[in-house]
């Protein structure tokens, strides 16, 4: 049933709106968003949509939301039916490689853990200090902060201030803060050096391995209550 659908993938296909049907190619699926009330990840990245919407029956469910290489500007990012939305869920947000100039959109979702927003055009600190209270109030659950290839990277100190702004963080980049064994990867060496594209796919993938384990062991935690 189209209904049960957790994970859809439209990365790379020229979808230039996040409306079902518009949203899946014509002649193979005319669903509705409004459908999907059990869905977890979406990924659209590598597309041309200049917005993000139409979320509203996924405000509880949404964990994981890829919107990388597309044409979102911070107008784009507040829409009333989605990123504005009271996400309750929603753990992993990658809008990198955006046109974005600010992290004012981002200041509600208290659930965010990973947010990803490289190569965009966020220039300043005073851009960045929008999602300070997502770092920095108890029990924050932010732990990762893309900002690489931005203008604001080049400042001085800038991971320096960044992690000073936001205490809860783990990692800046491709920087772990807490030390790099605690996160899965052997050493620093393993990013350093190269693309932007492979680091974020090599981060991207931790970050979805990460989220799968802790789910298995909500799942198994269930199960074993329920024997």
């Amino acid at each position: 049933m189209v209904e049960s659908l957790a994970i859809i993938k439209l990365f790379c296909n020229n979808v230039c709106s996040v409306t079902f049907p518009s949203l899946i190619p014509s002649g193979v699926m005319r669903i509705r968003l409004s459908q999907l009330t059990k869905l977890r990840r979406l990924d659209v990245q590598s597309n041309r949509l200049t917005a993000i919407e139409n979320l509203s029956s996924q405000v509880d469910t949404l964990e994981e939301l890829y919107l990388a290489n597309n044409g979102i500007s911070d107008e784009g990012a507040t829409c009333e039916t989605g990123l504005a939305l009271p996400f309750s869920k929603l753990n992993t947000l990658d809008l990198s490689k955006n046109r974005l100039t600010t992290t004012t959109p981002f200041v509600h979702i208290h659930s965010l853990e990973e947010l990803w927003l490289s190569s965009n055009d966020i220039k300043t600190f005073d851009d960045v200090e929008p999602i300070a209270i997502l770092g920095s109030r108890d029990g924050a659950c932010l732990e990762g902060i893309y900002l690489e290839y931005n203008p604001v990277s080049k400042e001085f100190d800038y991971r320096k201030r960044i992690a000073a702004m936001l205490p809860s963080l783990n990692q800046i980049d491709a920087d772990w803060i807490g030390g790099i064994a605690s996160h899965g990867l052997g050493s620093s060496g393993n990013l350093s050096g190269q693309s932007l594209e492979a680091r974020m796919k090599m981060m991207q993938e931790l970050t979805i391995a990460r989220a799968r384990a802790q789910q298995e062991q909500e799942q198994r935690a269930k199960e074993n209550g329920s024997d």
